[in-house]
């Protein structure tokens, strides 16, 4: 069973949700779980067929950070021969928040954002319960 978890963020960048989904990427792996817990998958690097980022997709529990209906980071996981464990879908989580993605701000937002924090707060938990052993397919 992995002892970590690879984030993988979806890398668009044409919509307030997938700025909320790289910041809260971002949060969970350097500051809520830590490097010891979880890595932090690069999309380019993944595609670009970097072995550290192969390797956190073969290793790893895999939580893929969607932010549109297209789920690119699950095709590219499952394009390295990963495995997705689960999917967060950012506009999903932000609608359980009552957050309006039509309010945030395109291109940058703080990592104490309400929005930041309540996706972050959704990766963590789903990566605690990988790492718990209950995989959720």
């Amino acid at each position: 069973m992995p002892h970590k978890v690879c984030i993988q963020p979806c890398l668009g960048i044409n919509t307030p949700e997938s700025t909320v989904g790289r910041q809260a990427s971002y949060l969970a792996h350097e500051i809520l779980l830590g490097p010891e817990k979880s890595d932090l998958g690069c999309s380019p690097a993944l595609y670009a067929g970097v072995q550290e980022d192969i390797d956190f997709v073969l290793n790893d529990f895999v939580i893929a950070v969607e932010s549109c209906e297209q789920c690119c980071a699950n095709k590219l996981v499952a394009q390295r021969g990963g495995r997705v464990h689960a999917t967060i879908r950012v506009d999903d989580v932000l609608a359980d928040g009552d957050i309006a993605p039509a309010q945030l701000p395109l291109h940058h937002l703080a990592l104490d954002h309400p929005a930041v924090r309540l996706v972050a707060e959704k990766i963590v938990q789903t990566a605690r319960h990988l790492l718990n052993g209950h995989q959720e397919g």
